[in-house]
């Protein structure tokens, strides 16, 4: 047999063993990896919270105290309006007090408007911290399911995988990223020949392909799925 395409065998065994190994967890590892992103995306979304919030404590403490120094001002200027002797200071100090005012109703309405988004944002936290928790209990949970289910072929599956990494250091890149890709795609890189019809899709090869699939020293891949094709020497035998 063709060197290449007896490597190519072995490392389509290899594959559907880990395979096999794997589907012992069901689709335990998608929903730890889907929880485990959730997990991150709301974390993050507390961390943007979080610092919202302190910008907007932050931004009110400066506006409480430009509203205080304001009405310092605004107090002092009442005062003054009995001290004045002519209708142009008496108005000049009324332009001022207006002025005061308008800038305290401003500031005013921004301290409230930023209290209540940082309300907003504080009832938001509470639920995502809430959620964290529950996430973080189903989390644990699965991922000692998971663990439980691979722990028994643990071993198994780290020799399989460092027989792979051996195997693959053997096979051209060519026909390697070749497999690799069907793999992904198709579940499968190579197979044995069903009669004269490709083991992958089925579908009805050429004679003179069969013929020198049949020898297994050249490497063919299907017309149709591109799959690569070797016989299988028992089928010969049951034939």
């Amino acid at each position: 047999m063709n060197q290449e395409l007896e490597n190519l065998i072995l490392l389509q065994q290899i594959d559907s063993k880990i395979l096999d190994i794997e589907s012992l967890a069901g689709d335990l590892p998608q929903k730890v990896d889907k929880k485990e992103q959730n997990l991150k995306d709301i974390n993050n979304e507390l961390d943007t919270s979080n610092n919202r919030i302190e910008e907007i404590e932050k931004e009110n403490r400066k506006l409480k105290s430009e509203i205080e120094d304001s009405q310092s001002s605004l107090t002092k200027y009442k005062e003054q309006l009995f001290l004045v002797k002519s209708n142009k200071e008496y108005d000049a100090l009324n332009n001022e007090i207006d002025h005061i005012k308008q800038a305290i109703s401003e500031s005013e309405e921004n301290y409230i408007l930023l209290e209540e988004e940082k309300e907003t944002l504080i009832k938001s936290k509470e639920s995502n911290e809430s959620e964290v928790t529950t996430l973080n209990e189903i989390l644990d949970k699965e991922k000692a399911k998971l663990e439980s289910a691979l722990s028994n072929s643990k071993v198994d599956l780290e020799e399989l995988t460092t027989n792979r990494k051996s195997l693959e250091a053997k096979i051209a890149s060519s026909y390697l990223n070749q497999y690799n890709t069907l793999k992904d795609v198709k579940g499968m890189g190579v197979a044995p020949l069903n009669g004269s019809c490709c083991g992958s899709c089925y579908s009805m090869l050429p004679p003179q392909m069969v013929v020198e699939i049949k020898s297994n020293n050249i490497i063919h891949s299907c017309p149709s799925c591109s799959v690569y094709s070797y016989w299988e020497e028992e089928q010969e035998e049951e034939i």
